[in-house]
């Protein structure tokens, strides 16, 4: 009897001790606001997910997809962490897009996916106790916070509108 239990906490133990040395995944979480919804964040309702290396070529089958209202966006992940929402099925860009990199380990949180100055890299800060800092580059389009429609990991991008990469992804 010694021997099973000896050999049950080795497997275990190899397990948990894998589990714990593992690097983060990255992840989005692309909520849908609208001043009806009444869901686990107040004024959302349920969130399209986006798992490291599963770009989403089209989520307009989403339940909530044709419902008034806007995307808010939460990317979890290491350092240098980069996905690309865009306004157009497919990863076209001719309906704007946002380029999101993570500079921390920190959750980061973008409210406005609109908010940023077009056609530039731009550094956002660390906000204690609520988002990581980051950078994005925003290629607008009319309200391309509502119409989010496919989403890719990594950096696909030659060369951006007058901008380059920012630091660490060239």
């Amino acid at each position: 009897m010694k021997p099973v239990i000896h050999w049950t906490l080795v497997v275990l133990l190899t397990g948990f001790s894998s589990l714990a040395f593992a690097s983060p995944q990255a992840e989005l979480n692309l909520w849908k606001h609208d001043q009806f919804f009444y869901g686990s964040c107040g004024h959302c309702g349920e969130f399209v997910r986006f798992t490291e290396n599963k770009d989403r070529a089209d989520f307009t089958d989403f339940s909530l997809y044709n419902q008034t209202g806007y995307y808010s966006a939460v990317l979890y992940g290491p350092e240098n962490s980069t996905m690309t929402l865009f306004g157009e099925q497919n990863y076209r860009t001719d309906r704007g897009f946002l380029i999101i990199v993570k500079k921390d380990d920190t959750v980061v949180q973008i409210e406005d996916l609109d908010a940023f100055t077009p056609g530039a890299w731009i550094d956002v800060e660390a906000k204690k106790g609520w988002s990581g800092a980051y950078s994005v580059f925003y290629q607008p389009y009319p309200r391309f916070k509502n119409n989010v429609q496919s989403g890719k990991w990594g950096k696909w991008w030659a060369k951006l509108p007058n901008a380059s990469s920012p630091p660490g992804l060239n």
